[in-house]
């Protein structure tokens, strides 16, 4: 079948799946159309796969076993579309984490995934990111202690040498022949839905570390603020825009950078909603 030549392990979403695997099956099958499938996997309409495939309906679970008989999916194959589809459609961030880790496991199991997989750990230790800065300014000479004492939070020794350990294993730094230690420009690039899922309890912790911070650093040494404002939707996707834009012209500064970098700093952006929307007069939401 056609299909082997997509490898539905290379993904993390069952609607970007199902739009190649569409595409590929329409190529080789003249006459193939949404309305055929929908009628022979006697899945409910063309509409509704239609919606399905764009994001406006999640695929109900009563259809993945007509879609993976149609496509003759492997017992393997069909339970990683399982995982897909309920790591793509659940909500709660605890289980969408839990859910996640079953999907690199199974993903595990193929060698060809094993090693890019351990990149996706790179925001499950807060100090990594410090780390991959820490080493392209200071010629520590392995001394691991120092790198530990230069961390805000301050972090174990052991620490240090196993954040060095995994960013050289999993390329985010590279060791020069004269000793020092260079960026890869390595990037984590897994889609939304992985990203945010990881990033979660990263965020958690620099949270923590932000209120920590309040007590523990001088106030010449931080700049924590906050406001309390009404707006409407639109005035508050505004705010979102203009807040990526500023992050992004933070980071044109940084690599524009002609001095020496003499500290490794973080820089938080937080817009969230402190009260559910009020309906207008006319009971809509707004």
């Amino acid at each position: 079948m056609e299909q082997r030549t997509i490898d539905i392990f290379n993904y993390f979403d069952y609607r970007e799946y199902l739009r190649d695997l569409f595409k590929i099956y329409k190529e080789n099958h003249p006459g193939f159309t949404f309305r055929s499938f929908a009628r022979d996997a006697n899945i409910q309409s063309q509409t509704y796969l239609n919606r399905v495939l764009t994001g406006s309906r999640n695929l109900s679970n009563k259809y993945i076993e007509n879609i993976c008989s149609f496509f003759k999916l492997t017992p393997s194959q069909t339970r990683y579309f399982e995982l897909l589809v309920a790591f793509n459609n659940e909500k709660d961030p605890s289980h969408k984490e839990e859910l996640l880790r079953k999907i690199l496991a199974q993903r595990y199991s193929k060698a060809s995934y094993r090693i890019e997989d351990k990149k996706l750990t790179f925001y499950q230790r807060w100090y990594y990111p410090v780390i991959r800065e820490l080493v392209i300014m200071v010629d520590f000479q392995e001394d691991y202690n120092l790198l530990a004492r230069l961390c805000k939070p301050r972090i174990t020794a052991a620490q240090a040498r196993g954040a060095v350990t995994y960013l050289i294993n999993n390329n985010f730094i590279k060791k020069n022949r004269d000793g020092s230690y260079g960026q890869t420009h390595q990037v984590i690039s897994t889609g939304a839905e992985v990203n945010s899922t990881i990033l979660r309890k990263y965020y958690q912790q620099i949270m923590k570390h932000f209120a920590e911070a309040i007590d523990t650093e001088q106030r010449t040494n931080r700049d924590i603020s906050s406001l309390t404002l009404s707006v409407s939707e639109e005035t508050f996707q505004t705010i979102k825009k203009e807040i990526q834009d500023f992050r992004k012209r933070i980071m044109t500064i940084a690599n524009n950078e002609t001095k020496k970098p003499e500290r490794v700093c973080l820089v938080g952006f937080q817009l969230i909603p402190r009260s559910e929307q009020v309906p207008n007069e006319k009971g809509d939401t707004q």
